[in-house]
């Protein structure tokens, strides 16, 4: 493969057609619900619970194709057997896998990805899904192209899950950047802004809508340049001089500069958490690269101190209003365990003056 197998609508449609495989033999826990909207209607569960799984399927199958965890789908371990009665287990096994990281726990937290929690598909259609995972589908491994991104990136799963979860499409907005796209806006804003404050130690940027990270990713990749090299090269503005004259720093040093300079935000959970699963993984190649991790580069082996501060919240609110206010806007949002608010640096706006009541306290 050496393009991105989600630009392919055959592979798109196979992924839905799994879906539709797996919804009808869907087991509700009636433990766990998904909370209740209108793009989630009590009827339309079992095919969220069926998109839910699909879509981490995916992931697991982007992981394994580049050794980031140990073969679970693909091929089966060495000394392992897989039962047909098993695909449940094995796939929840594949899954867990991703969660290894302090910062990439939150894929399958039930807060973030209720749908995956509120029931499972049969051992059987989930054995069906990890057939055809191991024999049929094409790899979601690809090498970078000029300037397109490769798939370490996770450029692959970043796009399915729009395909997959339709309900981020249709209630959330979320439309994939092309990332020539973003190449471009990167070039009016953030090069320009490395010209101008070469001298700070950080170049802030923010996301306020970052999606699954399309843009924190190619942000990385310009910043990585620019503090491992010295220099930064415009890439769809190919007229432009490139900037010269930085300061090389150690590939250490270049990550921590980054992590503490490329922040993002969405007000979707899952998309947040799967955001931060790619730039986790890309940072930690990146080190790899430079020889600074071992390789291959294992998930559960980047060290704890990569945590992207990629926030779950409402970017139009947060800071805007105070802490009560904005709880009464997003109950689920004010209380989601991990959600990065506050940081260190965020401090919520007072609370509105409460108008004094002219009715007696009752003794």
């Amino acid at each position: 493969m050496t393009s991105n197998p989600a630009d392919d609508r055959a592979f798109r449609r196979r992924l839905l057609t799994h879906v539709d495989t797996l919804a009808p033999t869907v087991t509700l826990n009636p433990d766990r619900p998904i909370p209740a909207s209108r793009q989630h209607r009590a009827e339309n569960a079992p095919r969220a619970v069926a998109a839910a799984w699909v879509y981490m399927s995916c992931v697991a199958a982007w992981a394994e194709d580049h050794d980031l965890v140990r073969p679970l789908m693909r091929r089966a371990p060495d000394g392992l057997t897989r039962a047909p009665t098993s695909g449940t287990v094995w796939l929840g096994r594949a899954f867990e896998q991703l969660a290894r990281h302090p910062a990439t726990q939150w894929l399958l937290h039930p807060a973030y990805q209720p749908a995956l929690w509120a029931g499972a598909p049969s051992p059987a259609a989930c054995t069906t899904l990890i057939d055809w995972w191991a024999d049929e589908a094409p790899s979601l491994a690809y090498p970078a192209t000029g300037t397109a991104p490769g798939s370490i990136t996770g450029w692959p799963i970043g796009d399915l899950l729009p395909v997959l979860h339709d309900d981020r499409r249709t209630s959330n907005a979320l439309v994939q950047t092309p990332y020539w796209v973003a190449d471009l806006i990167l070039d009016e804003t953030l090069v320009p802004a490395v010209d101008e404050f070469r001298h700070e130690r950080l170049i802030r940027t923010i996301d306020p809508t970052c999606g699954t990270g399309h843009f924190l990713i190619r942000a990385v990749d310009y910043l990585w340049r620019w503090w491992t090299t010295g220099t930064i090269t415009s890439r769809a503005v190919t007229t432009r001089t490139p900037i010269i004259g930085g300061a090389a720093l150690p590939p250490a040093q270049a990550a921590n500069r980054i992590l503490a300079s490329v922040d993002g935000v969405d007000i979707d959970p899952l998309t947040a958490a799967v955001a931060r699963l790619r730039m986790t993984i890309y940072i930690g190649h990146l080190l790899a690269e430079a020889d600074v991790l071992p390789r291959p580069l294992r998930l559960d082996r980047i060290p704890h101190t990569i945590l992207p501060r990629i926030a779950v919240g409402d970017s139009l609110l947060v800071g805007r209003i105070s802490r009560h206010e904005y709880a009464q806007a997003h109950p689920a949002l004010a209380s989601l365990p991990g959600a990065a608010f506050p940081l260190d640096d965020f401090a919520w706006p007072p609370e509105p003056d409460t108008p004094q009541s002219n009715t007696p306290a009752n003794p």
